[in-house]
């Protein structure tokens, strides 16, 4: 693992060099660069380096502006959000997927109810943290973008798309902290 420089030139470098000949780098992950505000540098440094941009945002709530590309030499750069929770969430739902495609592995689906008071977003699905129980997956709350409290709570991510009524969702496992 290598920190990449957080200003424009010295991340063009930077990525330059490891997503180069002989550079042997399939994955390069940024956090904290991947919005559209004054200090995120990510998208111009790409743009400079000719990638391929294969996902701009995405519609969830928290972790919407995370960013996947590809660069010339096939390098791919996952872009992932400042605030803690909405990184992991955006590392769980692009970066792990990425990865295990890349290794040709599958993933396990689970589905369940919600055993608690959960409100959808309007536009975006929601990521709510959550534990599995015999009633269902209850939210543990705590789910602001700058906290990992609920995350460090919870075992699973639900899956809450907009206008959600009740029926089941989708989990996504959190890793484990053995």
């Amino acid at each position: 693992m290598r920190v990449l420089a957080d200003e424009g030139r010295e991340a063009r470098e930077d990525l330059q060099v490891r997503s180069g000949e002989g550079g042997g780098v399939e994955v390069v992950v940024a956090c904290g660069a991947s919005s559209r505000g004054p200090a995120d540098h990510l998208r111009g440094v790409l743009g400079e380096l000719g990638a391929e941009v294969l996902v701009d945002g995405v519609a969830v709530r928290p972790g919407h502006p995370q960013l996947l590309a590809r660069l010339p030499g096939g390098t791919l750069v996952v872009g992932l959000p400042g605030n803690p929770f909405a990184a992991l969430a955006a590392a769980m739902t692009l970066l792990v997927p990425v990865l295990r495609g890349m290794r040709g592995s599958g993933v396990r689906r689970e589905s369940s109810a919600l055993a608690g008071p959960v409100r959808a977003h309007e536009r975006d699905t929601r990521l709510v943290p959550v534990l599995r129980s015999g009633r269902g997956a209850i939210p543990v709350g705590h789910d602001r973008p700058g906290s990992l409290w609920g995350a460090a709570l919870a075992e699973a991510l639900a899956v809450v798309p907009p206008g959600w009524s009740g029926e089941q969702v989708e989990l996504i496992e959190l890793p484990t902290g053995g």
